[in-house]
């Protein structure tokens, strides 16, 4: 699939031109042959015809090795991540639009955000709902908080889940936030994304109201960067060594990258910088 035809159908659903959108996948399958393309392009363009019908896939899914959480992806990019900057030009989200199930996904949880659909909070009840203790759920592998409603919605979601859920996640959001008036989520972690528009002045405000662990920043090495490399003991010297001051380099894997648990949801790492390879 073309990428320029997914990031208008992106942007169409960013816009909440659902129709449109629909419109435009069914031109990009007239000259598609991936059979893969055809089956969940053609299910996403029903459901935003029909954006309060039954959903297709999964809305949270729990993760894999290197990210063994429950978690929740939208999509990515200018209509949708208000507080992207540099950030930007290499956003690795758009690297998973490769795979047909994962735009699709993305996509339609998109639609359920801007509908503050309840199937949402109904979803990730179901999934914690035998758990033995709260479950780690990372909000936004992919996306962001896209607009002031979204983060009252999914604060409401925590607040109604905090015995149940341990939330955390990275945002450009920072105005959004923000904007929040109400009860912040015990527990919801927010770590401050780098590669935002904002300045260090709306971080420090966020960081005064906000339960804000640190900063999480993408460090750009001038070259290209595979995930395997992560949590190679040279690259991560060259990486601190790029950076120049004192941090905690992320290894790629989410679930057990220190003794104590996830690092980016940790009350330890309070105010360390975690750094990470631009990829």
């Amino acid at each position: 699939m073309n990428h320029k035809t997914l990031e208008n159908i992106s942007a169409s659903i960013g816009r909440k031109q659902y129709k449109a959108a629909a419109r435009l996948i069914d031109n990009a399958l007239l000259h598609e042959r991936g059979p893969q393309w055809h089956k969940y392009l053609g299910k996403l363009a029903a459901f935003l015809r029909k954006p309060g019908g039954d959903t297709f896939a999964s809305i949270l899914v729990f993760g894999n090795g290197k990210l063994p959480f429950l978690a929740f992806s939208s999509l990515s990019g200018a209509a949708h991540c208000p507080g992207a900057g540099g950030c930007l030009d290499y956003c690795y989200t758009k690297s998973s639009w490769r795979y047909p199930a994962a735009f699709a996904r993305q996509a339609q949880n998109t639609v359920l955000v801007h509908r503050q659909d309840p199937r949402i909070l109904q979803d990730l009840k179901h999934k914690t709902r035998n758990a033995q203790k709260p479950v780690d759920f990372r909000l936004y592998v992919d996306g962001d908080f896209d607009s002031e409603q979204s983060v009252l919605f999914w604060f409401g979601i925590l607040n109604s889940t905090i015995h149940s859920v341990n939330a955390y996640g990275y945002s450009k959001s920072f105005c959004e936030l923000l904007s929040y008036s109400g009860r912040w989520p015990k527990n919801y972690t927010l770590n401050l994304s780098s590669g935002s528009k904002h300045s260090l002045t709306l971080e420090k405000q966020l960081t005064k109201k906000a339960r804000v662990r640190g900063r999480f920043i993408a460090v750009n090495m001038g070259k290209k960067i595979k995930s395997s490399d992560h949590g190679d003991k040279q690259h991560q010297k060259a990486l601190r060594q790029a950076y120049g001051a004192k941090a905690f380099t992320c290894p790629g894997q989410c679930g057990d990258c220190t003794p104590a648990g996830h690092a980016c949801g940790s009350e330890k790492f309070n105010n360390v910088d975690i750094i990470i390879a631009a990829h």
